[in-house]
């Protein structure tokens, strides 16, 4: 029950905070932007309208949700609220939860607003590749929440910890590249370890983002290389990391 309450309450803060209502306005301004720059295009313009919307609608999505989730906690923190709601029978590790679990609902709902708004920008375009790009956005949100809500906890400062989840996003879309470089025989390192760690570290730590979400879905139709199944993993992989990390994080933290 207090951990309904608790997710109600982060449900409130963003509509207080005009969370929903500043990105649903950014995803109509998107569309119109996109409608715009589609009527310029010589052939094929309903497919550029959609693809140009998708990919801003993605970066809208990751910035809206990492400054919001940012900015909430570290004032959770100044103003002491995480405090005090330690001081009631509620947990650590149940409060970390109940904070994850808002999130996500926020990233899911968000998500499926933006996959609406694509849809309806070229209704005749609609297939399958539109449904897994939507719930491919949504895996990708909840997963940046729960990252953003793990820098939140370990970083004092709301810009530092902006930049940190920012910075993994960008390495996450990245990660073929990373991947490519170490596979290429290159000794950039002159260290087979350092290889091999970096190989490591881009392989569990970060999600294939450059795999997940592609704009090419909504005019050719889903990649026969990524699946269903290797969506809702990705989501499920990570997203365990990242809220492991915060619980532990949590548990031994001294207040």
């Amino acid at each position: 029950m207090k951990s309904v309450i608790l997710i109600q309450y982060i449900l409130k803060a963003a509509i207080r905070d005009r969370l929903l209502l500043g990105l649903a306005l950014l995803l109509i301004l998107s569309v119109c932007v996109s409608l715009f720059m589609g009527s310029a295009a010589v052939n094929e313009q309903d497919q550029f309208a959609a693809v140009f919307a998708a990919g801003s609608i993605r970066l809208l999505n990751a910035i809206g949700l990492t400054l919001f989730i940012v900015f909430f906690i570290r004032r959770c923190f100044e103003m002491r609220d995480i405090e005090f709601m330690l001081s009631r029978p509620i947990g650590r590790l149940k409060l970390v939860l109940s904070y994850s679990a808002g999130f996500s609902v926020i990233a899911a709902l968000l998500g499926l607003i933006s996959g609406l708004c694509v849809i309806a920008l070229s209704p005749h375009l609609f297939s399958e590749g539109h449904i897994l790009w939507t719930l491919s956005l949504v895996l990708e949100n909840i997963i940046l929440v729960n990252v953003a809500l793990f820098f939140s906890m370990i970083l004092s400062s709301a810009a530092s910890c902006a930049f940190a989840c920012l910075g993994y996003y960008v390495l996450a879309r990245m990660s073929a590249e990373l991947l490519g470089v170490v596979e290429s025989g290159k000794h950039i390192f002159n260290s087979e370890a350092l290889e091999w760690g970096l190989q490591a570290i881009s392989a569990l730590m970060l999600p294939r983002l450059d795999l997940l979400t592609q704009t090419s879905w909504l005019i050719y139709g889903p990649d026969e290389s990524v699946s269903l199944v290797f969506v809702l993993s990705q989501g499920a992989i990570y997203t365990a990391l990242a809220l492991s990390a915060a619980l532990i994080d949590m548990r031994y933290r001294q207040f």
